[in-house]
């Protein structure tokens, strides 16, 4: 089980490193860079990497031995003119779902908490993986 050490968002590297190695994107994009990806300088197909939240059980040893379930929205980004949009979704979902990864996973498919968007020239589609971790707390 991935244990977080020092860096809570840790978990976005070993996903990021797999979504690079989908067929056809061009671009991942980590939480943090996309205030700078202008939508019509943007890049695609491409990923965004969010972070989402986590759950936490209700157990006793929630203070010091924590099991942490993180979710990552990982949304695909592409141009209405681009015909593949199943294609890169089904590439996405087989790059991820149950992997394991530089001591992350596996990474479970579950409900997206939001809808697919639409702007002008661009279509947004999210999915979201979850994964438990675990972090200590204070001795």
């Amino acid at each position: 089980m991935f244990e977080i050490t020092t860096d809570y968002f840790a978990a976005q590297y070993p996903l990021k490193e797999a979504l690079e190695q989908v067929p056809g994107i061009k671009r991942v994009y980590l939480s943090d860079e996309l205030a700078d990806a202008k939508e019509d300088s943007q890049t695609t197909p491409a990923v965004h990497l969010i972070y989402y939240g986590d759950n936490l059980p209700d157990a006793k040893n929630g203070g010091y031995n924590m099991q942490v379930v993180q979710t990552w929205l990982v949304v695909l980004v592409v141009r209405k003119r681009d015909k593949d949009h199943g294609k890169h979704l089904t590439e996405i979902i087989r790059a991820l779902a149950g992997k394991v990864h530089n001591n992350t996973g596996p990474w479970l498919r579950v409900n997206t908490p939001a809808k697919p968007q639409f702007t002008k020239g661009h279509a947004y589609y999210p999915l979201a993986f979850t994964c438990q971790m675990r972090m200590k707390g204070a001795l």
